[in-house]
């Protein structure tokens, strides 16, 4: 007999051990907050969003780089020889050879001036009999300047492409962050019918429980001849019958978890993919909610997608004024001043004027800072299309545009307050169900227990009996799906008031780390 316990006992230790280890292997629930977190973490979709944002950064600079100073060089060679039968050469050929070398410094201002500052030399030789200096070193010091007055003049419209690339950086976030949350509404969404999933699990599985113990007990009564077989039978079909359910109730617990979990971005190594993943339990009715009114207002002014749309009206607006500016003529103010200087001049008379000699190429620069030789230009130039009618269709398109970004504004906003009305409608009838359900729930256990209370006396049947259990499953289902409904409703309507991120503490922020943990 000792023998016979040890071996018992010994099963019952190999049976319950893997059980143990396989609870202890179950990862704690998973919370909304958690949940929340990752997917705006992890999710590709976001994160492809989220590159919006630097590829936006890098487009205002490229714009901010047209007002950079602009550097250049030249350097360049070019020579000639042609037979002459002239006697102002020296030879048969005209023979020319020249050299040039200069740097220059430009920048275009936001007023829409343009100037350059340059500095060139060059190096001729040359057998002109006439030509005294072999080689001939000359230099430039040049200051080129040019103001529109009218077309494209004035920051307002050379920084045109700078503002627009700011306001569609502007948008990228305000993209971003409707993005997410949408998202977040999603992940909620999710989590709330896994959530439901697994209550109804639950409810299946004691259902089915509530049917065996009616079995066990229709077996001891058919044994002691107590009730006929078919009360036995009736239970045993109600067994099966709601095993059934039990099976179809872990099919969607186990399709909600891998929703889930594809929103999360939970993949085949992580330690939630292979594990049933665990909800907290469903939040109560007492969360606060806000009013009509104060919905309405909040969504109308804090939206994404509506700060976006403004923000594309204000776009709409500097491309009218730019474009407005190019229906004018173009009149530019030009300007040029400059200093040269020559390596030599003419020396004496006679003979020694006739001598050649060569030039000195730092005295040719040392000419240029005294400033003897120089030169000057000014003038306006006028240009303008006849007709002009391209400049006028571009300023009426964009007028149209405008008017275009003003409707969608409009009906954006009538979208946006009926999603608002919707949501908060779906709350307020989600939480009348789940009172009403609590009645029926409450009604419904009333009635079982003295249903068994009748059938522990012989005046009731199994058939009414799995009926009344029909019944409060059923009214505990139905307060389930009401408190979830409930649930995704409040989900639904902050995001309709575009707070549902700040509601759970998540902060956006407009720089690098678009997302960051808020104070609980």
């Amino acid at each position: 007999m000792p023998r016979l316990l040890l071996l018992a006992g010994l099963c019952l230790l190999l049976t319950v051990a893997p059980v143990a280890a396989e609870e202890e292997a179950v990862l704690p629930p998973l919370s909304l907050r958690e949940a929340l977190f990752r997917g705006l973490e992890e999710n590709f979709d976001l994160l492809a969003e989220r590159v919006n944002l630097p590829i936006g950064r890098e487009d205002v600079t490229v714009e901010e780089a047209r007002f950079d100073p602009l550097a250049d060089a030249v350097l360049s060679m070019e020579g000639e020889r042609t037979p002459t039968a002239s006697g102002s050469y020296v030879g048969p050929y005209a023979r020319r050879r020249e050299l040039l070398v200069g740097v220059g410094l430009g920048k275009v201002f936001e007023t829409g001036l343009a100037a350059r500052l340059a500095l060139e030399s060059s190096r001729l030789q040359s057998n002109a009999d006439a030509a005294r200096l072999d080689p001939e070193y000359r230099s430039y010091l040049v200051l080129d300047l040019r103001q529109p007055l009218l077309r494209d003049a004035g920051a307002e419209v050379t920084t045109t492409e700078l503002r627009l690339a700011d306001q569609q950086l502007e948008q990228a976030r305000f993209d971003y962050l409707d993005q997410a949350q949408r998202l977040a509404e999603e992940i909620e969404l999710a989590y709330f019918e896994l959530a439901r999933a697994h209550e109804i699990l639950r409810l299946r599985i004691e259902s089915r429980e509530l049917a065996r113990e009616l079995l066990l007990g229709n077996n001891a009564k058919f044994e002691a001849g107590i009730v006929p077989i078919t009360e036995v039978q009736e239970a045993e079909t109600a067994v099966a019958a709601r095993d059934e359910q039990v099976v179809s109730a872990r099919q969607q617990m186990e399709t909600a978890a891998h929703r889930l979990k594809d929103l999360l971005e939970i993949t085949y190594n992580d330690p939630r993919a292979s594990g049933p993943l665990l909800t907290e339990p469903l939040p109560g009715t007492d969360q606060v909610r806000p009013d009509l009114e104060a919905a309405l207002a909040l969504a109308l002014d804090s939206r994404p997608d509506l700060e976006r749309q403004r923000l594309e009206i204000a776009s709409r607006d500097i491309r009218l004024a730019y474009q407005r500016n190019q229906r004018l003529p173009r009149l530019d103010l030009e300007a040029s001043l400059g200093v040269n200087g020559l390596s030599g001049e003419a020396d004496g008379s006679g003979a020694l004027a006739a001598r050649r000699y060569e030039g000195d190429y730092w005295r040719s620069l040392d000419e240029t800072g005294q400033g003897d030789g120089y030169e000057w230009y000014a003038g306006l130039r006028l240009e303008y299309p006849l007709g002009n009618r391209a400049a006028d269709a571009r300023y009426r398109r964009a007028g149209h545009e405008k008017r275009q970004a003003l409707y969608r504004l409009k009906g954006l906003e009538t979208t946006v307050e009926t999603e608002v009305r919707n949501t908060l409608t779906a709350v307020e009838r989600g939480l009348e169900r789940v009172r009403v359900a609590e009645r029926f729930q409450g009604l419904a256990d009333v009635t079982l227990s003295q249903e068994m209370e009748r059938l522990g006396e012989g005046l009731s049947d199994t058939f009414r009996v799995l009926d009344f259990q029909d019944d409060i499953i059923e009214a505990r289902l139905r307060k389930v799906n009401a408190l979830v409904d409930f649930n995704q409703g409040l989900a639904g309507l902050y995001r309709a008031m575009g707070a549902n991120l700040e509601r759970h503490g998540i902060l956006p922020l407009s720089e690098d780390k678009e997302l960051a943990h808020g104070q609980d």
